[in-house]
Order: structure tokens, then sequence, then C-alpha cells
């Protein structure tokens, strides 16, 4: 649930409960990578890793529910490349928000891509964009009326600021907060409505 915690995320959250740019209209993610080159007698088993689907992509279908709630349904389209599981797939939510959201993940970059993560968020008077490979300027504003800007973003990084979070949770004696057991339990329901989809070539009930 690391992106939860990513201060570029962090700042999409706060833009979109604030309706900082007004309402959100359409947000897109994508995070694709070649495909694993560490333990892959486990990850290129996707009947023990659930291949890109469960181990990439489920990263963003978090942060879906995250910011707009469980949708009521998925459609996908995705495939195999690496593990027998779905290493790419694009899947668009139903959200009860109206807003128009979409999610790319995959494990079928052919080697030499690398990994790249970006999102592109269009609110009513802004455009909200995001892309890792921009290095320190990753994150931009365009924002109606006026000049484009970058935004730098300090703190952890997701990784770090999940652990700090549990580690204050214990230190406390409270139940965390940004993300629960029940939120992890429905990242995986709605990746298994998208793995569904993709194999029914419907729109599947999450």
């Amino acid at each position: 649930m690391c992106l939860r915690f990513w201060p570029e995320w962090v700042f999409l959250k706060k833009a979109i409960d604030e309706g900082r740019y007004g309402k959100t209209l359409g947000v897109r993610f994508r995070r694709v990578a070649e495909a694993p080159a560490w333990s892959q007698h486990n990850y290129l088993n996707g009947t023990k890793s659930g291949g890109a689907l469960l181990d990439l992509h489920i990263h963003d279908t978090d942060f879906v529910q995250f910011c707009f709630g469980v949708p009521e349904a998925v459609f996908s389209t995705g495939f195999t490349k690496v593990s027998g599981a779905i290493d790419h797939v694009v899947t668009q939510y139903l959200s009860k928000s109206g807003a128009c959201i979409s999610a790319e993940g995959s494990w079928a970059m052919t080697p030499g891509f690398g990994f790249n993560m970006a999102y592109n968020a269009v609110f009513e008077q802004a455009t909200v964009d995001y892309d890792i490979a921009r290095g320190e300027e990753s994150l931009k504003v365009f924002e109606a009326g006026k000049e484009p800007r970058t935004i730098k973003m300090d703190g952890l990084d997701g990784y770090a600021g999940e652990i700090q979070h549990l580690v204050d949770c214990i230190r406390e004696n409270k139940r965390p907060s940004i993300v629960t057991a029940e939120d992890g339990l429905n990242a995986i329901r709605i990746c298994e409505a998208e793995e569904r989809s993709v194999h029914s070539g419907r729109l599947e009930p999450v």
C-alpha cells in the first residue's frame, strides 16, 4: 500500500479530496516494467505471484479505491507473457464519483526498458501530471490562467512512509488509519474482478 504514502500521490489525494482544482473529471495511472530479474522462480510462476496484476498493478488499484472508494465494476483487457498469469492489464473502473478512471500495469516490457510509473489527473481547472522519468521535474501542474509549474515534494518515499506509519501505530498502541486490513482485502477483490474481466471480455462487478 506504499502509494498511499508516496509524496506525489499524497499531493494528488489531497487535491481530489479538497477539490483544489474543482471536480475530478478523470485520472489515468500507469505502472509498467520489464519482468523482475530477481527471485524469478517465484515471480515468474503466476500461480505463486499472481503475475503483474497482483504484484505490481495492485498498487494503482489500491490507490483508486483510496481516492474514489471501491468501484462498482471493472472492465479489463490484458495478456500473459512471462508468468502464465496476467502480465499486462488495462482497466477502466466504474466509480460512483462519475470520474473516468483507468490504470495500466505491466511486466511485459522488453528487457532494457526498466521501470516507469506515472499518472495524469484532469480536473475542472487544472491538469496534474506525474512521470518518474522526468526526474526532478516529475510532478507538474498546469492550472487555468497560470504558468505551468513544477512541484517539488519533500518527505519520505512511500516504502519508508508506510513503515513509519506502522511503527508509529505500534508505539502509540493505535490502529492503522491510512491503510487497514480491509483495504488490503478490497484491493485483492478488485484485482480478482479485473482478472475475471480479462478472461470474460465483460464488465465484471466487484
